[in-house]
C-alpha cells in the first residue's frame, strides 16, 4: 500500500461526498495526516477513516445513529468501497505502482458484507 498517495487520493473522493446523497448532509474534515472524519447533519453519528502503513480502517463514532444516518452511511460506504475495489482492479497499472493492493483478495467483498445496508 502506498498510504500518502491512497490517503489524498480517498480523502479527496470522500470530500466530494459531502453533499450525498442529500446537500449539506456531511461535513468533512481531516484531524491529522492519517484519518479523514466525516460528520453527519444530525449529529448522531460520524465515519472515522483512517489510513495506515498495514490497512484502511473504518469506525462509526455514534452510541444511536439514526435511521437516516445508517442508509447513508451505507450509501458513503458501498461508495468507498466502490472506489477501492476501482484502486485495486481497475486501469492497466501494474500491481506494483497501485496505491493498494490486497492480502485478501476477498477483503473488499467482506467489507461490503459488514455494511449495515448492503
Amino acid at each position: 500500500m502506498k498510504s500518502g498517495g491512497l490517503r489524498l487520493y480517498c480523502s479527496l473522493y470522500l470530500m466530494g461526498l459531502q453533499n450525498t446523497p442529500e446537500k449539506g448532509c456531511w461535513k468533512a474534515s481531516q484531524s491529522d495526516n492519517s484519518e479523514v472524519n466525516l460528520r453527519y447533519c444530525d449529529l448522531t453519528g460520524s465515519i472515522i477513516i483512517r489510513f495506515t502503513d498495514g490497512g484502511i480502517s473504518i469506525d462509526r463514532l455514534g452510541s444511536s445513529p439514526s435511521m437516516k444516518y445508517l442508509m447513508h452511511e451505507s450509501m458513503i460506504l458501498n461508495g468507498f468501497l466502490d472506489e477501492l475495489h476501482a484502486i485495486v482492479y481497475g486501469g492497466d497499472i501494474s500491481v506494483e505502482n497501485r496505491l493498494l493492493t490486497l492480502v485478501d483478495s476477498n477483503a473488499i467483498d467482506k467489507a461490503r458484507g459488514a455494511v449495515s445496508f448492503s
